[in-house]
C-alpha cells in the first residue's frame, strides 16, 4: 500500500490502496477492496469489502459503502452518503435468502451529502444526486436528480462534464 493514512484505522490485508490515496482518521477498509490512485477517503468511512472504487475518487467524511459496489473514476461522494446491497433485508430470516444488489456509479458522477443509494441502482455517467435524495432507482447519464424518491429535475450542463 502506497498513501498517506490517518489515526486509528483498519485496512485489510488484502486490501489495495493505489499511489497518492490520502485516507482520513478511524477508516475501515476490508476484505478485497481496491481503491485506485490519487482518491481521497474521508475520517470515518467504513468500506465493507469486495468493493471496486476508481482512481481519483472522493468520499467525504461518514460515507457508508456496502459490500460489492463499484465506483468508478472521478466520483464524488458528499459527506455521509449510503449505500445498500440487500433489497430485501433478509438479516436472520432463512426463507429469505440474500442476493447481493449493491449499487453502481459510473464515471464523473457526483453524489450529494446524505444521500442514499438503494440496492441494485445506478447512478449514470456525469449525473448529480442533490444532497439528502433516495435514489431508489436508475440515474440516467448527465441527469441531475432530487428528492424522496429522487427524481429527474434537469441536465448536467455540458461545461461540467468530465
Amino acid at each position: 500500500m502506497d498513501g498517506s493514512y490517518g489515526k486509528y484505522c483498519v485496512i485489510f490485508d488484502d486490501a489495495e490502496v493505489g499511489v497518492g490515496t490520502r485516507i482520513g482518521n478511524f477508516v475501515l477498509i476490508r476484505d478485497k477492496t481496491r481503491i485506485g490512485k490519487a482518491c481521497t477517503i474521508g475520517s470515518y468511512v467504513d468500506i465493507e469489502g469486495d468493493v471496486r472504487i476508481g482512481d481519483f475518487v472522493s468520499l467525504q467524511s461518514g460515507c457508508y459503502i456496502t459490500r460489492g459496489v463499484i465506483i468508478e473514476d472521478a466520483v464524488f461522494f458528499g459527506p455521509r452518503v449510503v449505500t445498500m446491497n440487500d433489497k430485501q433485508i433478509s438479516y436472520r430470516r432463512p426463507s429469505i435468502p440474500f442476493v447481493e444488489q449493491a449499487p453502481r456509479i459510473l464515471h464523473g458522477a457526483r453524489i450529494g451529502a446524505g444521500s442514499i443509494l438503494c440496492p441494485g441502482t445506478t447512478v449514470g455517467e456525469n449525473a448529480l444526486v442533490g444532497a439528502g435524495s433516495v435514489v431508489t432507482k436508475d440515474v440516467p447519464d448527465r441527469a441531475i436528480v432530487v428528492g424522496n424518491p429522487a427524481r429527474v429535475i434537469g441536465r448536467v450542463p455540458e461545461q461540467e462534464v468530465i
